[in-house]
């Protein structure tokens, strides 16, 4: 399956990732998806992104009035499963704050029309960019899990 992820995606998909319980072949599957989707150097830098630990975790913050373009990956159907699978799993989400960045990965990930190996149920391959632009919802400019106020 190919997804279209802006950084505000990538960061939070990351983090939802990270937050998973697994056994050791399944972490490392894990890292290899976070791996991909990671923000490079350069665009962190270009979303001015900050970590902090706060209570043990990771926040990770960036200026909202930043964007950097969105970038298209390719996952493997296990990938995807892997990815739908945590993203059904994980309960605290909050449907005001995780609805920019979630709803448009809902939409292609759930959609009835696609099978768990990135097809549409004729076949064809699908490839997906997101419509809406999505950014941290705060204007501190927080994002991730453990990084809302």
């Amino acid at each position: 399956m190919h997804l279209m992820l802006d950084h505000t995606q990538r960061l939070n998909l990351h983090a939802l990732l990270g937050a998973q319980r697994a056994d050791v072949g399944s972490i490392r599957a894990i890292w290899a998806i976070q791996d991909r989707i990671a923000l490079d150097p350069d665009e962190e830098k270009a979303i001015e992104l900050k970590r902090d630990i706060v209570a043990g975790r990771e926040r990770v913050l960036w200026n909202p009035a930043l964007s950097i373009t969105a970038r298209e990956f390719e996952f493997t159907s296990a990938e995807t499963a892997r990815i739908r699978a945590s993203i059904e799993s994980w309960d605290q989400y909050s449907p005001s704050a995780d609805r920019r960045w979630l709803e448009p990965l809902m939409t292609v990930l759930f959609s009835n029309d696609i099978s768990t190996d990135g097809t549409e149920s004729n076949g064809t391959s699908i490839q997906w960019a997101p419509n809406v632009t999505c950014r941290p919802t705060s204007a501190a400019g927080v994002g991730g899990f453990g990084g809302r106020p």
